[in-house]
């Protein structure tokens, strides 16, 4: 849970530069595709949770929106992250102590996240069983190579189709 969501939709935003049909080639994607092609990984995310869990459709309704808020919340502080050392690095007068707080704040991330996961741990376990619980981390892992070996396929694809 930690990484997997900010991962997922790095490499979701990736994907979607070669994957959306109405992407024009050397632009990188609209907003709105964007969004549409997150929607699209995290139901797919939802289904192959589902499946590796073996959740009844009361769990599935009861997880997926506690989850989801969870996923929004760590996603926030990777994309604040993110916005906050790239502002710094692109600062041409970037003083030490803004570099530091920088450096310090993408270090951090981790914890904040771990904190985030934490809280939802209570949630979770009134859902879901204690098998479920521990199998959910191997889920996402899973669930995350499955879409870097998809990723990795389309631009090996893409390669030839260059070639």
């Amino acid at each position: 849970m930690k990484i997997i969501p900010a991962a997922l939709f790095s490499l979701a935003i990736l994907a979607s530069a070669t994957t959306l049909p109405a992407q024009t080639p050397g632009k990188a994607p609209r907003p709105d595709d964007r969004e549409r092609f997150r929607a699209e990984v995290r139901n797919y995310k939802h289904e192959f949770l589902a499946r590796e869990l073996d959740m009844s459709k009361e769990q599935q309704r009861e997880f997926f929106p506690v989850y989801d808020e969870m996923d929004d919340a760590i996603d926030k502080i990777a994309t604040e992250t993110r916005d906050l050392e790239t502002r710094t690095a692109s600062k041409a007068d970037a003083t030490e102590v803004e570099l530091e707080a920088a450096a310090r704040a993408v270090y951090s991330q981790k914890k904040e996240e771990g904190e985030i996961e934490l809280q939802y741990f209570d949630r979770f376990k009134q859902i879901l069983q204690p098998k479920q619980l521990l199998q959910l981390r191997a889920a996402e892992r899973k669930f995350t190579r499955k879409l870097m070996r998809h990723h990795r396929q389309a631009r090996d694809a893409r390669k030839v189709k260059r070639d």
